[in-house]
């Protein structure tokens, strides 16, 4: 009698974790965009300082960063093709970011160079508009120079470029934000998937890291 329960209880259970697996669809929730993934679970948020969309989502971003289980990375690439400023000075941003990243003030450098662009209405005109916030974020200028400069910078900004070619060669970089799971698939939020929250936001790039 108590298989007999068991064996309904498990018939009743079945297809409710086959719903819970059919959860997220392709071509709603997130499009394949590439054969290849990247070795490591991973999100990479490609993005520009100067898109208004981007600082907007830094809050967010901000609440889905701690639910992403503990293996999952989350990178930011810069784009060079957003705004009026021309691709060099883009680019110059895309070294800067790179700097950046091998800095303990990475964080706040990045919030810097936001509210340089948004809340203080200021230009990054030249390397030295840059350098001024990274020094005022306890960056030391001559550690600065060095670093941006460096062979391992100017590699991690070379590949921000050939990342944002490739994907935009796929069709999947249309735009920023956009966000790439594993290398393989882009994130469809808004309202017509209904990934708009936080939480929404972490469960997609978890389920899709896990693939």
């Amino acid at each position: 009698m108590i298989k007999l329960v068991k064996a309904g209880l498990l018939a009743l259970l079945l297809p409710l974790a086959a719903n819970a697996a059919a959860t997220y669809e392709e071509g709603v929730h997130y499009d394949v965009v590439s054969e290849r993934a990247s070795k490591k679970p991973e999100v990479k948020e490609f993005f520009s300082f100067y898109c208004p969309a981007c600082n907007n989502y830094e809050s967010l971003l901000a609440d889905v960063k701690p639910k992403l289980d503990k293996n999952v990375e989350f990178k930011k690439s810069h784009v060079d093709f957003v705004g009026v400023r021309d691709t060099e000075n883009q680019q110059m941003i895309s070294q800067a970011l790179a700097t950046a990243e091998v800095l303990p003030q990475k964080d706040a450098i990045i919030a810097a160079m936001f509210s340089h662009v948004h809340v203080k209405r200021a230009k990054f005109n030249e390397l030295a508009d840059v350098k001024d916030v990274f020094v005022a974020q306890g960056v030391d200028g001559d550690k600065f120079d060095k670093l941006y400069k460096s062979f391992s910078v100017r590699t991690m900004s070379s590949k921000m470029k050939r990342d944002q070619d490739y994907y935009k060669e796929k069709g999947a970089l249309r735009g920023v934000p956009t966000f790439i799971v594993n290398g393989k698939y882009k994130l469809n939020l808004g309202r017509e998937s209904g990934i708009t929250e936080p939480e929404d936001i972490s469960k997609l790039i978890n389920y899709l890291a896990a693939k």
